[in-house]
């Protein structure tokens, strides 16, 4: 959902300028056009537009797929319908709930989204959706079965009928049109915030948004919810336009066509629920002609259409447009870093009074019968480089996973910075200064260079979600911050003329600082990598060396996992050896290359008495 120039605004301006002025075409060219029949079709046709702006949220950023969509616009139209026919609520009071009671049904189905993803929880919403429909149809006493919710009062605004008369249709008719502009500027809003960076981020890599101090359950809720709200919006506005509303509107079919709808248009991109439902609802009414023809019909375009276009009609544009203005760049860089750290206010403290920025004391963690780290006892100076080395397998990325939250320990504790883990996840961790790499990348490869740093700084944004949908003035000042220091760490790692680059075009040695600069962006107290120089070349080790030793001249505690021997002799204060899960060794670079213990758990009896460097894998 980036808007890179202003030619979607332009586009935008146009379409909502040719809606608005569609009820009086007829008035510019002397017919009687358009006649209600079809004022009320482009109508429908806005409130689908609506729902599926939604669906776009939960499908194109949060990565969540939801075939139950059309139960929860049925929601919002029995809950209006309801609440108007038998509690006579007003219009808008009515509206009220059938926004508020989708929205917060919503946010229980987001609670599977914790235990199960893809087609498990597609499978979860199909059944929602069918159990609701079931009890529209059984229930009939209440919601009328078969025979529906009929006759409802016509709405009232401001003490003016609506739908009347051909005039108060039109008064309606610009109301769901500024409905739909609101919904198009809440996409437009979450998307380029806090809030839609980090619900990309969950989908493209749950354990670095984790990492990055992203609550993934609650950003997972809050899109459903908010997703689920813009439907029970468009079912009220769907229920107060018919006047009747029965479960034949809201099947599973209908729920199919809303997610088609947003593949169509283009999952993700801003413009793509206005194209997909344009496109698709149209084709819809020309198809009726085909009568018992018309599903194959319906189906062979939308096949073609995706055949033509994967990424549906705006997405595909967009990458073809993307295609066509690349330039070609130089993937080498020179060295870095590029001046000094101190644009990361680092304010690590004294330790929690021992003059220990963690400690750990025996540390044990299974997995069934296997022991990964077994007792591990260890105490950290702040401001020191702490390495981590020993075979593989020997637990060194447990050990990380543990002091990171990943894993609970299974007997034993961590202590950070005067805080005590006691299962912590590892969102609570990084608002607390605990920032890491991982061993494989984990960087969130479709959003840009500088998106991957922003969410970085995902804990330092306080702008509530009504001051960010509205563009208060403390969400701009944030964002603004937020943006210079991103821009500030790029050119710190080398990577400033890479910024609109997406993260999965970097070549691989790039990748890796990308994903220390995003870590950084968490502005750390600890910080854990694991083995960040895999893949470099002997250069690129060379300079994350001298960043490493910056970072701690600079106050900052830093655990490394390495087997570059080199590397960890050249900037390691203290070392620590694990082997099959326990600590052999510990001391100074100097004194673990000449322990005994060390050498033989590298390279078992008979080996060499007082190896060089050059000989002992770290």
């Amino acid at each position: 959902m980036k808007q890179k120039s202003w030619a979607g605004w332009a586009a935008l301006f146009l379409l909502a300028a040719g809606i608005a002025i569609f009820p009086w075409v007829g008035d510019f060219i002397g017919q009687r056009f358009p006649t209600s029949y079809e004022l009320r079709l482009v109508m429908r046709a806005m409130i689908l537009a609506i729902v599926v702006i939604g669906l776009n949220l939960l499908v194109g950023l949060a990565g969540l797929v939801s075939l139950g969509q059309a139960a929860l616009y049925g929601l919002g139209a029995h809950v209006a319908a309801l609440l108007s026919l038998r509690a006579g609520f007003s219009f808008a009071e009515s509206m009220v709930f059938a926004i508020a009671i989708p929205a917060v049904m919503g946010a229980i189905l987001a609670f599977p989204t914790v235990r199960v993803r893809g087609v498990y929880l597609a499978v979860v919403t199909i059944a929602f959706g069918l159990i609701f429909v079931n009890i529209l149809r059984e229930w009939v006493g209440f919601t009328g079965g078969a025979s529906g919710l009929a006759n409802l009062p016509r709405p009232t605004m401001f003490g003016e009928r609506l739908m009347a008369t051909r005039a108060q249709s039109f008064n309606y008719y610009y109301l769901i049109l500024v409905c739909l502009l609101i919904a198009v500027w809440v996409q437009y809003a979450i998307a380029n915030s806090r809030y839609g960076r980090a619900m990309r981020a969950a989908a493209q890599s749950e354990n670095a948004a984790r990492a990055l101090g992203v609550n993934v359950v609650g950003i997972r809720t809050l899109a459903f919810a908010v997703s689920a709200g813009f439907a029970g919006l468009g079912g009220g506005l769907f229920a107060n336009l018919a006047l009747f509303v029965n479960y034949e509107t809201f099947t599973f079919t209908a729920s199919v066509e809303l997610l088609l709808m947003v593949i169509l248009g283009g999952s993700g991109t801003m413009a793509g629920p206005l194209v997909g439902t344009s496109v698709l609802f149209t084709a819809t009414q020309f198809l009726q002609g085909l009568g018992q023809w018309q599903t194959f019909g319906y189906g062979f375009l939308l096949a073609l259409v995706l055949f033509v276009m994967p990424k549906g009609i705006v997405g595909s544009l967009a990458a073809l447009r993307a295609r066509m203005m690349a330039t070609s760049r130089a993937r080498e860089t020179g060295h870095w870093p590029n001046g000094e750290p101190n644009f990361l206010n680092n304010q690590n403290g004294q330790g929690d009074g021992t003059g220990s920025a963690l400690i750990a004391k025996g540390v044990t963690l299974r997995f069934g019968g296997l022991t990964a780290v077994n007792a591990v006892d260890m105490a950290l100076k702040p401001g020191t480089v702490h390495a981590l080395i020993g075979p593989n397998g020997a637990g060194k990325s447990s050990l990380l996973n543990v002091i990171s939250g990943f894993y609970p320990a299974t007997e034993g504790e961590v202590t950070v910075f005067g805080h005590r883990i006691k299962n912590d996840p590892p969102y609570r961790l990084a608002r607390l200064g605990v920032a890491r790499s991982f061993q494989n990348t984990e960087l969130f490869g479709q959003m840009t260079v500088l998106e991957n740093v922003l969410v970085g700084a995902h804990t330092h944004f306080h702008a509530s979600f009504a001051e960010t949908v509205l563009r208060l003035p403390r969400f701009g000042r944030e964002e603004r911050t937020s943006r210079n220091d991103a821009l500030r760490l790029l050119d710190f790692v080398g990577l400033s003329d890479f910024a609109d680059e997406e993260a999965r075009n970097l070549p691989f040695g790039h990748q890796r600082r990308l994903e220390i600069a995003r870590a950084l962006a968490l502005r750390p107290k600890l910080l854990l990598l694991d083995e960040p120089a895999a893949g470099l070349t002997h250069a690129e080790i060379e300079d994350l060396i001298r960043l490493i030793r910056r970072l701690a001249d600079h106050g900052m505690t830093v655990i490394l996992v390495e087997h570059h021997v080199d590397m960890i002799m050249a900037v390691s204060d203290r070392v620590t050896v694990l082997d099959y899960g326990e600590v052999i060794a510990e001391g100074s670079p100097a004194e673990i290359q000449e322990n005994p213990k060390v050498i033989e758990a590298y390279f078992g009896h008979g080996a060499p008495a007082s190896p060089n460097a050059a000989q002992v894998p770290a």
